[in-house]
C-alpha cells in the first residue's frame, strides 16, 4: 500500500509540474505576442500618431495631441493643438463636425503670412489669425466648404490661427484688434 500512495503522490506531483509548465508556456507566448504587436503598432501607427500628431482614434488623438486654452473678450475655448507640419496640412479635413466648445489652433514657428483653404470639409468655419502678442489680425467669418479652392490669407503677420465653428467668432467677441491669451 505505501508504494500505491507512493506512487499517486508523485504522479500527482508530476501533474501539478506539467500543468505549471504548460501554464508557464502559454502566458510567454501570450506575452511575446503582445510584444510584436505593440512593436508593429509603434512602428507603423506610432510614428505617425505620435511623431507627426496624426492618429485616427479619437481618444488616443486626445492623448498625443496638445491642448490649449484660449481666452477671449466673451469666454474661452479648450482648443487642439496644431503644431506639426503634418498636423496643420490635415487640420480639420474629413471631420464631419466639431462642437461649438472646440476649435483648432494652428501654431507656426514664425510670424508670417498663412493662407487657409476649405478643402476636404464637411462644416464652415470662421478662421482668426492671430500675432505674437495675442491681437487679432485678420477674421475671416462663416467659410463654406463650397469655398474650396479659394485660399484665404491674412494681411498682417501672424503666429497662431484659430478655426472655429462658423458664428463663434462674433460669440466669443473676437474681431480686429482683440486681445487673446493662449495658455497651456
Amino acid at each position: 500500500m505505501k508504494k500505491n500512495k507512493s506512487h499517486k503522490k508523485n504522479y500527482h506531483t508530476q501533474n501539478i509540474s506539467v500543468k505549471r509548465s504548460f501554464f508557464t508556456k502559454v502566458v510567454r507566448n501570450i506575452g511575446l505576442v503582445l510584444l510584436l504587436v505593440s512593436l508593429f503598432f509603434s512602428s507603423m501607427y506610432g510614428f505617425r500618431c505620435l511623431v507627426q500628431k496624426i492618429c485616427e482614434v479619437e481618444f488616443i488623438d486626445k492623448f498625443v495631441r496638445h491642448d490649449a486654452t484660449v481666452l477671449m473678450p466673451k469666454g474661452s475655448l479648450d482648443v487642439e493643438v496644431a503644431n506639426t507640419k503634418s498636423s496643420r496640412e490635415l487640420g480639420l479635413s474629413f471631420r464631419q463636425s466639431m462642437r461649438n466648445d472646440e476649435g483648432l489652433l494652428f501654431v507656426f514657428d514664425t510670424p508670417g503670412r498663412y493662407g487657409f483653404w476649405m478643402k476636404d470639409m464637411n462644416f464652415p468655419l470662421d478662421i482668426i489669425w492671430i500675432n505674437q502678442n495675442g491681437v487679432v489680425v485678420d477674421i475671416e467669418r462663416n467659410l463654406s466648404p463650397d469655398s474650396y479652392p479659394k485660399a484665404f490669407i491674412n494681411e498682417a503677420e501672424a503666429s497662431y490661427v484659430l478655426e472655429v465653428n462658423a458664428g463663434l467668432a462674433e460669440t466669443f467677441g473676437l474681431y480686429l484688434g482683440s486681445k487673446v491669451k493662449i495658455t497651456n
